[in-house]
């Protein structure tokens, strides 16, 4: 477990996620507990993807904090959740993830001075332009496509089926509008027309801390 020394004074907030059939908590919330936390969030896992408590952790920390885990699968279940949360929720917030035990074990930075302390980050980075370029080119392929069948299109809409997909997919997991319109390249009232009828309903509740949109 790697544990810095010399902690300033940002917020530190842990976060563990703890299952009903497995049998090893204590040694995360051990863990946790060593890690000069100012407070250790438990959230018991569901067959849901949804992680209120972890949600609602993020939602206090502030520019410089860090949200300390016990490992990467204690905050997304594949590769893609967690660079989607490094890059959306800790990145576009200025906010530190310490990561205690496994190969990726450290304090990682999104302004770390060196390029260890900030490598999770500009994968991330990578890996959210390769999606919109991927959308942009399915976006001008189906233009194309569709040219070439003799219809013609105007301006490509900013909305394809597959930017929607996402959205909902993303939104669904509690990730702000804002967010979700930023990693996509659009703006975030057309999201809001995008989505349409779905935003009366549950998809579109006021997002935490930023009232109506």
């Amino acid at each position: 477990m790697n544990i810095p020394g010399g902690f300033d004074n940002s917020v530190r907030i842990g976060y563990a996620r703890v299952s009903t059939r497995a049998q090893d908590h204590q040694a995360q919330l051990d863990a946790l507990a060593a890690a000069h936390c100012r407070e250790v969030i438990v959230e018991t896992a569901s067959t849901r993807d949804a992680r209120p408590k972890l949600t609602a952790s993020l939602g206090t920390l502030r520019p410089g904090d860090t949200l300390v885990i016990y490992k990467p699968d204690r905050v997304a279940r594949s590769m893609k959740e967690l660079l989607v949360l490094l890059e959306d929720q800790l990145h576009a917030r200025g906010i530190n993830l310490h990561i205690l035990t496994g190969i990726c074990a450290g304090l990682h930075r999104p302004d770390g001075a060196t390029i260890a302390g900030k490598m999770l980050f500009m994968v991330a980075a990578m890996a959210a332009e390769m999606e919109r370029d991927l959308i942009r080119e399915r976006t001008l392929d189906g233009l194309r496509a569709a040219q070439a069948q003799g219809r013609r299109g105007g301006r490509p809409p900013a909305v394809d089926e597959d930017v929607l997909a996402i959205a909902l997919a993303r939104r669904q997991k509690g990730e702000p509008v804002t967010a979700i319109a930023r990693h996509l390249s659009i703006g975030r009232s057309t999201l809001y027309r995008a989505l349409g009828p779905a935003s009366h309903g549950q998809l579109m509740t006021a997002e935490p801390g930023t009232g109506a949109q």
